[in-house]
């Protein structure tokens, strides 16, 4: 006589029997696709790791020839990375833009600021165009709470150059979260430079090496008589900045407050270039006190001057 439940357990057997070979041919086809996947990620490390490298400052032994006037002009910028709680009350991102020719002494020199302004880690990121690497630099940046560091990215022209859309933004997200906090400053070298494009306005203090390629014609070409309304409203933002610097114990000599809000409208162009001019004198003024220079905050016009070039390039 049949039974039936024999005939139901052999039924189930068969079925968990099929299941299991249905299980070890679908792994095995599936093989191939995990071992490209375990070897794309192997790949992404192994690319992340030649495009990014952390190094103590100490160790550096960067060559440096010929620009010693370059370093005596920007001791006030030293100063302030060095000592960023003297200077705590003046707003201005951190970041820095090397721009100069190919084998200047970009790199060295920015390793030299490294050392001058007691960064305590280089992390490098070699290739700008490399969206794993930069959010891998932003995560190495970020771990880093009390230490002093400086987060360098050589050749950013390269990147904007591509206009890949995940690279721009990851590196203006990776620059504009590092550049505000006090225990980092960010440099950035190009080979090349335009006016007015985003990698201009990323930065607010621009270093131009001799040779510099600057791309494009006169930036500025904003008459009055064109657009009254515009140079009105920018005129507002200069005297605005320099009232905020006058509350601060900051004054204007050898020239009227007039005259020095006309030299600034002369060269900038958005209210942003306007505050980085200002706080930059600011900065100049301060370091001069400090170092016994000067006994008041006094803004110059060679001051003035030096603080527009660094923000107005072409």
């Amino acid at each position: 006589m049949l039974n039936p439940f024999a005939a139901s357990e052999d039924a189930l057997l068969f079925t968990e029997q099929v299941l299991v070979l249905a299980t070890i041919i679908g792994s095995v086809a599936a093989l191939p696709s995990f071992i490209e996947f375990i070897s794309g990620v192997r790949k992404r490390r192994e690319r992340i790791d030649l495009s990014l490298e952390d190094e103590a400052v100490d160790q550096l032994h960067p060559r440096l020839a010929g620009m010693d006037d370059l370093l005596r002009s920007i001791e006030d910028l030293v100063d302030r990375a060095r000592f960023p709680q003297a200077y705590q009350e003046l707003k201005i991102g951190n970041e820095v833009l090397i721009i100069g020719p190919s084998q200047s002494g970009k790199k060295s020199l920015a390793q030299t600021l490294a050392k001058s302004t007691g960064m305590e880690r280089l992390v490098t990121v070699y290739n700008p165009r490399d969206s794993d690497a930069l959010a891998k630099a932003k995560s190495l940046v970020g771990g880093y709470k009390r230490k002093k560091v400086m987060l360098l990215l050589p050749r950013i022209d390269l990147a904007y150059k591509s206009s890949d859309p995940e690279v721009l933004t990851e590196l203006d997200a990776l620059i504009e979260s590092t550049s505000e906090r006090q225990n980092v400053l960010v440099v950035a070298t190009a080979v090349s430079f335009e006016p007015d494009s985003d990698l201009d306005n990323l930065f607010g203090i621009k270093l131009a090496l001799p040779g510099a390629e600057v791309i494009g014609v006169n930036r500025r070409d904003n008459p009055e008589e064109v657009q009254p309304e515009v140079r009105e409203m920018m005129s507002e933002v200069a005297r605005f900045y320099l009232a905020e610097a006058k509350r601060r114990g900051f004054q204007v000599q050898d020239m009227t407050e007039d005259e020095f809000c006309a030299l600034i409208l002369n060269e900038a162009m958005n209210p942003a270039e306007v505050e980085d001019i200002v706080v930059l004198c600011e900065t100049a003024a301060l370091f001069r006190r400090r170092t016994n220079r000067a006994t008041e905050l006094i803004f110059t016009r060679e001051i003035l001057d030096t603080a527009i070039a660094r923000v107005v390039i072409g």
